[in-house]
């Protein structure tokens, strides 16, 4: 099936991070750009880590950045179609999201079909081939007994002890991408696959590629580039909000399988 309206696509927020003085401004930013989209009758796709930290106890969620979950809610509640993709800061996504603010929460990737285009969609982490050690902590972090033994502390506790840690892991990246081949040898795996587009975040570099009318696209983030990725039946763009213009012009490359290990010079 295919569709005539656009598709907008964000990632890496990154709300409620404590270091980061400009808190509410980038939150009044991304609601007036959900507020766009949703009057463009387009549907939104959250590719990870829209908050800082985002834990659900049973009977509690963390209370800042509420503005954002109204706008959810409100946008949502308009009829306009938001999908959720969880990232490495919001790996425990219960089914508050879903049930109260009405948001679809799908599985750690997806995909997206525009006219000619069929889109992979994802967060990113976990994708590097050398990135070992995220895999493990990932497999130990999303453990059912590990969730139900962090559950019993305090909100209190348990909230800003995680935001600082968070803070940690995302500020150690925020300068270089150490695994930039190994992302673009994923997207180029997933081209091979039969897909002809691959979205995804984490990294906070955007980035647009093109291999062949293949379109792989890193959507950067809403810290320093306030970028987005917009989907019509012509193909993706990736465009810097307010502005709305386009942020990078896309690097054009010869695609074969031959090409799966050989970065961009």
């Amino acid at each position: 099936m295919t569709r005539s309206t656009p598709v907008f696509f964000i990632s890496d927020a990154h709300l409620g991070a404590p270091r980061l003085q400009d808190d509410r401004q980038r939150e009044k930013q991304l609601i007036a750009f959900l507020e766009y989209a949703a009057a463009e009758s387009g549907e939104i796709y959250i590719v990870g880590d829209l908050f800082e930290f985002w834990f659900e106890y049973r009977q509690v969620i963390p209370k800042h950045n509420f503005p954002i979950l109204v706008a959810l809610y409100r946008i949502a509640s308009s009829g306009v179609t938001i999908r959720y993709l969880p990232g490495n800061h919001d790996l425990w996504i219960g089914d508050f999201l879903r049930d109260e603010i009405g948001l679809h929460v799908l599985p750690r990737a997806t995909e997206v079909r525009q006219g000619a285009f069929n889109i992979f969609v994802t967060h990113g982490d976990g994708m590097a081939k050398r990135d070992y050690g995220y895999r493990v902590l990932r497999r130990i972090l999303t453990h059912r007994l590990n969730i139900a033994l962090y559950r019993w502390l305090h909100p209190d506790i348990g909230i800003p002890f995680a935001k600082r840690m968070s803070q940690v892991s995302r500020e150690k990246g925020q300068n270089k991408n150490p695994f930039d081949a190994d992302y673009r040898e994923f997207a180029l795996s997933k081209f091979a696959e039969g897909y002809n587009g691959v979205i995804m975040g984490h990294t906070h570099f955007p980035l647009h590629e093109i291999y062949d009318d293949r379109h792989y696209i890193n959507l950067g983030d809403w810290i320093r580039h306030f970028s987005y990725a917009e989907l019509r039946e012509d193909g993706p763009v990736l465009r810097q909000w307010p502005s709305k213009t386009v942020l990078i012009e896309p690097k054009t490359k010869k695609w074969t399988p031959d090409a799966l290990s050989l970065p961009i010079k």
